[in-house]
């Protein structure tokens, strides 16, 4: 098993921002999020609490996802090790006048602070983005920052294609890294992915019953 460089990966994540390789930037959060949020905000509302849903969005780039969940109303958190992924990302939110706070941290080592502080996990470009054998720290990091009733909620690209990154990412793939830390609630094909992702499922995880 090679062993993974958190270091030498930021600093690769970094270098595409600055040299402009960033083609899994859509620039615009995809038709599957905008449905999702709409669904996620229901929920929120329908459960009540009198607050607003807390989002975390790791990997998040340039921030077009949280931005989504933005404006929608939640509380969101963007996380991400690539240094001017962060600064892009702060400054677009600044011009859009939207509140997101965003850090510049590893996604498998969760800042203790964040432990149990959100209701749900945006996954999308990221999971696909980290090597197999690091794939199980990203799973433990991400069930420690939800609360007790908190999902994760994941837009995943099946390609089937060898190497990476991306790295393909087929259900088995996903529920083999999460395994008896968060299990499946939910799964489905998408059918209005951008061309380039097809084919495309978003999948719901939740704790352990």
């Amino acid at each position: 098993m090679t062993e993974y460089d958190e270091r030498a990966e930021a600093n690769g994540w970094n270098d595409r921002y600055v040299e402009g390789r960033t083609g899994w930037d859509l620039g615009a959060a995809p038709p599957a999020l905008l449905r999702e949020i709409r669904a996620a905000m229901d929920r929120h509302t329908e459960r009540g609490g009198g607050r607003r849903l807390r989002v975390l969005v790791p990997g998040c780039g340039r921030g077009h996802d949280a931005l989504a969940w933005a404006r929608a109303g939640a509380e969101v958190v963007g996380m991400d090790f690539a240094r001017l992924a962060v600064k892009e990302a702060t400054a677009l939110a600044e011009r859009a006048g939207l509140p997101v706070r965003y850090v510049e941290a590893n996604v498998l080592e969760l800042d203790p602070a964040f432990v149990g502080a959100f209701d749900l996990v945006w996954e999308q470009t990221c999971f696909c983005a980290i090597p197999l054998e690091a794939r199980r720290g990203y799973a433990i990091a991400m069930s420690e920052a939800l609360d007790q009733e908190g999902a994760l909620l994941g837009l995943f690209w099946n390609h089937g294609n060898e190497g990476g990154p991306p790295f393909d990412v087929a259900p088995d793939h996903v529920l083999e890294a999460f395994a008896g830390v968060l299990e499946e609630r939910d799964r489905y094909a998408v059918s209005d992915s951008v061309p380039a992702r097809t084919p495309e499922f978003v999948m719901r995880l939740g704790r352990r019953a």
